[in-house]
């Protein structure tokens, strides 16, 4: 077995490792205390109190009154029906009683949205009187969970639709432009037909990832309106109308709303620059209007930062900029690479007398931006590690701390797979000769790179469903 391919193994290892050992995913809002308390009783004085209070660890949102209910011992609702977050303070639920409680076993029953869009469910038991404490009476639920398969594969598809709209704006801007522009022995004839080239290919993989992008925000909103309504994935999206009450009345709905705008905004400065493009010579790409692109793609990186983990971290605004810049170097990279592999597969056929030495030119290129894009990757991981885990124990004592050191250890194969790449970079700007041969090598070595790459997407995509170990 070749070391390439004992490296592939080893990383697909690591991903098995992972699937066994990962923990359950709960939501991130957990009930810190209540009153009364679960398991405990009223003493005198409390059987008249007008309410039932629930402190949870950070703010939550009721979409649906009847998520948040208190029955007796024979499932009677017993509480007025109108639960409330508390006036200042969203990490309080007031549930408000009919009456006195009589001495029996209750049960309450709460779903709650919190602040990182995540759904907190649970109920417990307290007791009023001499009754004895029966088992909670728990409440239909059904639907979907933030760990479900579906709802785990729409966060995927919205990664990889947003990573590699900015990872090709970027290839095109800081790669392919230059490579084209440095490549050694290329005519200008040959020099415009790469630019054409690259021109037809990029609008058209642009136009492909802007329908995937609005696929996977549609995909994400149907999963969290069946999350909190209780219903299944299709129904969520046949019957929109649980959809809009959510945007409507939920921080999720807000941080989603702007993000599509970000996203209609990318879209139509696409739809100018590809019209004023089409109209004129081929070129690497008017660095003005992509810049504006990718402007409104980091903005959307930035505002789905701000709907998960990094809300809810010390120092909230710090926490959200290193997630959005970790965000933002893994698109980079990541959503190179295919614009990567196309190249060094393509260039040679479609320009056999320079096509090798442009597709060296590029992976010359690529393989700087790539080095700064890991250290972006590597900093900001680590800053926003720190701010998830309040103690080093935490790596290998919590669920979520052993499933990132996992997730980090896949790392380790990409980077011994790009230190090959880069001696072949290396051995290129010696003198060596980029041959067919050698290119396809590297390309062969790329691909295992992204496929280990979108593992770890895939786990960033779980992770998000798990509790940090801060909380």
């Amino acid at each position: 077995m070749s070391p390439v391919r004992r490296i592939f193994v080893c990383a697909l290892v690591a991903l098995g490792m992972l699937a066994a050992t990962a923990g359950s995913a709960f939501a991130h809002a957990t009930l810190v205390t209540a009153t009364p308390p679960p398991g405990g009783r009223f003493v005198e004085g409390q059987g008249t109190s007008p309410k039932i209070v629930l402190q949870f660890s950070e703010a939550v949102q009721i979409i649906n009154r009847s998520d948040v209910s208190i029955v007796d011992g024979r499932g009677v609702q017993v509480d007025a029906g109108r639960p409330s977050t508390a006036p200042g303070d969203s990490r309080r639920v007031l549930i408000p009683l009919k009456g006195p409680l009589v001495p029996s076993s209750y049960t309450v029953r709460y779903r709650v949205v919190s602040s990182d869009s995540h759904t907190a469910a649970q109920a417990y038991v307290f007791g009023v009187g001499d009754a004895r404490l029966g088992v909670p009476i728990l409440a239909g639920a059904g639907g979907l969970s933030d760990s479900s398969p579906a709802a785990v594969a729409a966060r995927v598809v919205e990664l990889v639709a947003l990573g590699l709209l900015v990872g090709l704006l970027a290839f095109r801007m800081l790669v392919w432009g230059p490579a084209v522009a440095r490549a050694r022995g290329l005519s200008s004839d040959e020099r415009e037909t790469a630019l054409a080239g690259g021109q037809r290919l990029f609008w058209r993989s642009f136009w492909a990832l802007a329908v995937l992008a609005a696929v996977g925000e549609t995909a994400v909103l149907a999963a969290k309106s069946a999350v909190v309504f209780h219903t299944g994935l299709l129904a969520a999206a046949v019957h929109p109308t649980s959809a809009y009450r959510l945007v409507a009345a939920s921080r999720f709905g807000d941080m989603l709303g702007w993000r599509s705008a970000a996203l209609v905004a990318l879209i139509a400065a696409g739809f100018l620059t590809w019209t004023a493009e089409s109209a004129g010579a081929a070129t690497a790409g008017r660095r003005l209007p992509h810049a504006l692109m990718g402007l409104f793609g980091v903005a959307a990186l930035t505002l789905l930062a701000g709907q998960g983990h990094a809300s809810q971290a010390p120092f909230a605004p710090l926490s959200i900029a290193a997630d959005a810049a970790h965000l933002s170097g893994a698109a980079i990279w990541v959503g190179g690479l295919p614009c990567l592999i196309l190249v060094l597969l393509r260039a040679p056929r479609a320009l056999p007398d320079a096509g090798r030495a442009l597709a060296g030119a590029t992976l010359s290129r690529f393989s700087k931006v790539a080095l700064w894009s890991v250290a972006v990757i590597a900093v900001t991981g680590l800053a926003r590690m720190v701010g998830e885990l309040s103690s080093v124990t935490q790596l290998w004592e919590t669920a979520y701390g052993r499933d990132l050191m996992l997730k980090a250890s896949l790392l380790a194969p990409i980077l011994v797979l790009a230190r090959r790449n880069r001696q072949m970079v290396a051995a290129l700007a010696g003198g060596l000769t980029p041959t067919a041969a050698r290119l396809r090598t590297v390309a062969r070595s790329v691909q295992m790179e992204l496929m280990i790459a979108m593992g770890i997407i895939t786990l960033a995509a779980i992770l998000v469903a798990q509790i940090p170990g801060r909380v």
